[in-house]
């Protein structure tokens, strides 16, 4: 049986990758959580064999495409399963060393995938290949076992090998017990080893050798069994197998043993990989490959039918309106054809927008795909810092677009460093204040109007403000004045700032003070805003609140001057119309009475510096003025003129046209009118700003 992997063109192999790593990032995320999971039951057999099943098609589709160290390792991660459920290995060591080294050996594997995308193969598998080796020796010494030796027939078989067994008997292949002495004069037998196996993979395919090329005891081997299986007769595989230097005696007979059995709630339930079976003509090295993680997207297929459906009745509409060229050019009564156009455009319109809808649905996925990659997070820092900490996880089933998804796990990852390093004290400090030694960090998303909300608290110490004000003013970010006058929210928000960290040592996970900027700057750039509550010694939250999309958002429109400018509906509480006189002036800025709330104010006029005439106090003229609710502040933004609310398309805006960081995009509306988008967090960050520089200046 030989393998037609070499005849493939570049092409084919290139789309052929495209298709495996985000089935293998896929594979990785759900071993995570499927390990995560039998650490907490050990008693889940269905978990184990969930793990089992993952491993068996990681290692089969890895071996496809030429990355056979993550073959090889999947191949000893099997042996370690396989132990556990023959019962060669303690059960004490499942939710110790065992879950350790399994979580350990799937980090080992995503770094060996990111790196052959980038075509930077550094990771050596050797470390942890010789871990578990240590791990299954002591297994076996204490269950009584000893390894199998070479020349034996009786051969244990991890599961993906019963099947392969299995498949070849299916297909009426031969299945071979080659034993070989290795040549007197062959210095380097793990070299040797290798060559033969490739030797023998094209006469057929390889489901064994005894010893394990990949392991240390095979420098050492004076002889070497293979099973394999072959369409060839014997004589042929004597005759093809021989290498010069290398293959002294070889003994071939056929393989009469079956498979081990297994009772039926360990059958392996294939999981027919889209790859078939390994290939090993492709070594990782050549793998230089962009990155392909995110260019896939998992679709329901009843929404592509949606699609599918509502593009059959855009053709429909544009049928009618070729229709109604046709009849125009014909001279067809004008009362009739407008009409015929009104229904046709209420058509059009139709479709469009449940066309927009369907597509932008398609780019929704749950929020699960980044919350899952926490629980490992959690357990991975709780560990180093020796506290215990539980995660709690709401609304996992939460959708968004799913390029606010891949953004968010930087952000995310950079809170629970805090919230672990930071917030939750150490078991023995805890008993001490009366708390269980257990801290619980709880992360939850919900939907609010148009708007996602991602909090993230824990139950700990809470940040001490006055610590954070002794350290700002240290590093010289406020002077002493400035101090003074924070309100305790202003405070807690000092932790945004660049470089300040309240850690008094320099640690991999906190003390550099670029933790909690990366997360403000991250969330920005997703044009959503970040806040921080806290309570000394009951523990912080923060709060994340992004756009459901960043493609398409619906926008209020209105006009300052001469220019046309929008901004999301979602951060507008509410619009107001106000005679000028009701505007005042507290500490230097304009600021409005409405109900009972005082309501700062901005005048976009003076932000942008639009030469048109700025509204002065005391005007009767009515001015709009929106209302924005950014976070749990609020803020008033002064226009001219109301246009209304649009749906529009965001697009970027050119360094060469527009250098103000307030602008987060434009769109073109159907006049043919550019409308430029603006960014509600950057515009109330520069009106704070300007403030500040006229207090100082006076």
């Amino acid at each position: 049986m030989t393998n037609n992997f070499s005849s493939w063109s570049e092409a084919e192999f290139e789309e052929l990758k495209k298709f495996f790593y985000p089935q293998a990032y896929d594979i990785v995320e759900n071993l995570q959580d499927l390990m995560l999971s039998l650490e907490n039951a050990p008693e889940d057999g269905e978990a184990l064999k969930a793990i089992k099943r993952h491993v068996h098609t990681l290692k089969g589709d890895s071996n496809t495409i030429g990355l056979t160290s993550i073959g090889s390792l999947c191949h000893s991660m099997e042996d370690m399963l396989s132990s556990l459920m023959a019962g060669s290995s303690d059960p004490g060591d499942l939710t110790h060393e065992f879950i350790d080294l399994l979580l350990s050996s799937v980090d080992t594997i995503s770094r060996l995938l990111s790196e052959s995308e980038s075509g930077a193969n550094v990771t050596d598998i050797k470390e942890i290949v010789g871990r578990i080796a240590v791990f299954l020796k002591k297994g076996a010494e204490h269950s009584g076992q000893t390894s199998p030796k070479p020349g034996d027939r009786d051969m244990e078989f991890t599961e993906y090998q019963d099947l392969q067994i299995q498949d070849a008997a299916k297909n009426g292949l031969n299945i071979y017990e080659v034993d070989i002495g290795f040549h007197p004069m062959c210095g380097d037998r793990g070299s040797a080893a290798f060559m033969f196996i490739q030797r023998v993979n094209a006469l057929g395919h390889v489901i064994r050798s005894i010893p394990d090329i990949n392991g240390s005891d095979i420098d050492k081997a004076e002889r070497m069994t293979v099973l394999f299986s072959s369409d060839l007769d014997q004589e042929q595989i004597k005759k093809d197998a021989f290498i010069t230097g290398i293959t002294d005696e070889i003994n071939i007979g056929t393989w009469s043993q079956g498979p081990q059995t297994h009772d039926e709630g360990q059958t392996m339930q294939d999981n027919h990989s889209s790859f078939g079976h390994q290939a090993s003509s492709r070594e990782s090295a050549e793998l230089k490959t962009p990155t392909y993680k995110s260019e896939m997207l998992r679709v329901e297929a009843s929404r592509v039918d949606r699609i599918m459906n509502l593009v059959g009745e855009l053709i429909i509409g544009r049928s009618m309106i070729d229709q109604l060229s046709r009849d125009i050019g014909d001279g067809a009564s004008t009362n009739d054809i407008a009409e015929r156009l009104f229904t046709a455009n209420s058509y059009m319109e139709r479709i469009v927008s449940d066309l927009q809808k369907g597509v932008m649905q398609m780019r929704m996925v749950p929020i699960n795909h980044v919350f899952r990659k926490f629980p490992k997070i959690v357990r991975d820092l709780s560990a180093e810092k020796g506290k215990r900490v539980r995660l709690d996880i709401l609304g996992k089933e939460t959708e968004l677009d799913k390029g606010i998804v891949d953004a968010l796990g930087e952000p995310l990852s950079h809170i629970f460093r805090n919230l672990i390093d930071h917030g939750i004290e150490g078991p023995a400090g805890r008993r001490s204040i009366g708390k269980p030694e257990e801290g619980v960090i709880t992360l939850k998303a919900y939907h609010e109007a148009a708007q996602i909300v991602i909090e993230a608290s824990d139950d700990g110490r809470g940040i001490d403000r006055e610590k954070v004000k002794k350290k700002a003013l240290e590093r010289g970010f406020l002077a002493e004045g400035e101090v003074q006058e924070l309100s305790d929210r202003e405070a807690v928000n000092l932790i945004f700032l660049s470089g300040l960290s309240t850690s008094e040592t320099v640690s991999e996970t906190s003390g550099r003070g670029i933790g909690m900027d990366a997360v403000k700057t991250a969330v920005e750039n997703m044009k959503g805003t970040v806040e921080v509550e806290s309570t000394l010694g009951s523990g912080t939250t923060f709060i994340l609140r992004l756009p459901l999309t960043l493609a398409v958002i619906k926008a209020l429109l209105f006009e300052v001057g001469n220019m046309l400018y929008a901004i999301p509906i979602s951060v507008v509480a509410e619009v107001a119309r106000i005679p000028t006189d009701d505007l005042t002036t507290v500490d230097g800025r304009d600021t409005l009475l409405l109900r009972d709330r005082i309501i700062s104010v901005i005048r976009l006029q003076e932000l942008f510096r639009i030469n048109s005439p700025i509204t002065t106090l005391g005007s009767n003229d009515k001015k709009f003025v929106l209302i924005l609710g950014l976070g749990r502040r609020n803020v008033g933004l002064l226009i001219d003129r109301l246009i209304g609310q649009q749906e529009l398309v965001i697009k970027a805006v050119d360094d060469r046209y527009a250098q103000s960081g307030l602008v987060a995009g434009a769109s073109i509306l159907g006049n043919g009118r550019v409308v430029l988008i603006l960014d509600a967090p950057a515009v109330f960050r520069k009106s704070i700003e300007d403030e500040k520089k006229r207090m100082v200046g006076a």
